[in-house]
């Protein structure tokens, strides 16, 4: 796994909306906004699932997932596994989460996100270069 950085940090709190990418086990992809997501602690995302349908499938399928989003601050593209969670204490933690964040929503799930590897999105000579 990697650390994001204090600046990848302020990149993502300072966006509204991520995309999440997933792709099924015949390679068929998704992309789906998010606007449901927390870090966990440097190195760990929580997405809030309510309305996956494709995605959900594909996770179960495949869960190498990517994000990207782009902020006032810049925007990064993160790579890794994710885990799905739906009757444990990180579920109930995001429907205590998502009752504070956005009330008239209920999570179906919670999927957790290790981030192991980073890619800068920035328009230049380093578009896509591997950072993390």
């Amino acid at each position: 796994m990697v650390k994001l950085t204090d600046e990848m940090k302020g990149s993502l709190a300072g966006t509204k909306l991520l995309f999440l990418a997933t792709a099924s086990k015949k390679s068929v992809p998704n992309v789906v906004p998010i606007g449901a997501f927390k870090l966990m602690d440097d190195e760990t995302l929580l997405i809030s699932d309510q309305y996956f349908n494709k995605t959900l499938a594909n996770l179960i399928e495949n869960n190498e997932i990517a994000l990207s989003w782009w902020g006032e601050k810049g925007g990064f593209q993160v790579k890794g596994k994710a885990t799905l969670h739906t009757n444990d204490d990180v579920f109930l933690k995001d429907v205590a989460w998502m009752k504070e964040f956005r009330p008239n929503l209920t999570p179906k799930s919670a999927v957790v996100l290790k981030i192991s590897e980073v890619f800068s999105i920035k328009p230049g000579a380093d578009a896509g270069k591997k950072i993390l």
